[in-house]
């Protein structure tokens, strides 16, 4: 990799990892379901010792079990913390943190920052379970439902900001922000995780007036764990955003640098 450049590889859904030189973040590892045509590698996130997850979820914890390695240190609020525990991995590969936090790993400075996740609601919780692909999907279904049902947000989804080389990498947890939080503006690259709602035109102008970011990464677009995720058309945000600030869109597995 080019001496004092960041390289950031997006493997589908929210699942990043960053390296800067020697050092090396993944953000929200997560292999697909595997009836999902996105694929990732079994060993995609190897020889990374250091996990931030964002927030409770199953699409956002639910492979961590499977992914960390002893030496490996998972840094996580409380919910996903107790998420993990039950699942199985080591209280001694876990590190509680919560906004605020402040971590030095290798070259990278990260603020752990007060987040939101995007309003799913109950309408298009009921949608989802209901129409034609879940029985296009249906095998499993049910243990499916369950290991959503086992992760919960509890209103804890965090943001990061990760600096290194002089460069600011903004990491949304949902394409939400807190009312009531001073987040970090002109970032070098934002990640905006695209799912949630099925209007998207808001929370994107939203998000892009608060941080104004040089440029922005969409993620989480992705149908990674039909039938509770869908391909999303991201045209038009492509097109919004294009006219005011560098869009990427990467493929599974490609990288950018910055």
């Amino acid at each position: 990799m080019d001496k004092n450049r960041i390289q950031i590889t997006w493997y589908g859904t929210a699942s990043v990892r960053i390296c800067a030189g020697s050092s090396e973040l993944l953000i929200d590892p997560f292999f697909p379901f595997p009836d999902s045509h996105v694929k990732v590698p079994a060993d995609a996130f190897e020889g990374c010792s250091h996990i931030l997850i964002s927030h409770g979820h199953y699409d956002h914890i639910g492979s961590i079990s499977r992914i960390v390695r002893p030496g490996c240190k998972v840094y996580c609020t409380r919910a996903p913390y107790l998420t993990l525990l039950r699942k199985g991995v080591s209280r001694s590969e876990l590190r509680l943190i919560r906004a605020g936090s402040v971590l030095h790993i290798g070259q990278f400075r990260i603020n752990a920052i007060k987040g939101a996740h995007i309003r799913l609601g109950a309408p298009k919780i009921l949608k989802k379970l209901f129409y034609r692909r879940v029985w296009k999907y249906r095998r499993g279904i049910v243990r499916k439902l369950l290991r959503f049902a086992s992760c919960l947000e509890k209103k804890e989804t965090l943001c990061y900001l990760i600096e290194a080389y002089g460069k600011r990498i903004l990491v949304l947890g949902s394409l939400a922000l807190a009312p009531d939080t001073d987040y970090p503006r002109d970032a070098d690259i934002v990640f905006f995780p695209y799912q949630g709602t099925d209007d998207m035109s808001g929370p994107v102008a939203e998000i892009y007036r608060r941080l104004s970011p040089k440029a922005v990464l969409l993620t989480h677009y992705d149908d990674t764990f039909p039938p509770f995720s869908t391909e999303t058309d991201t045209t038009e945000t492509e097109k919004y955003l294009g006219e005011l600030t560098a869009v990427h869109k990467l493929r599974h597995g490609d990288s950018l640098f910055i």
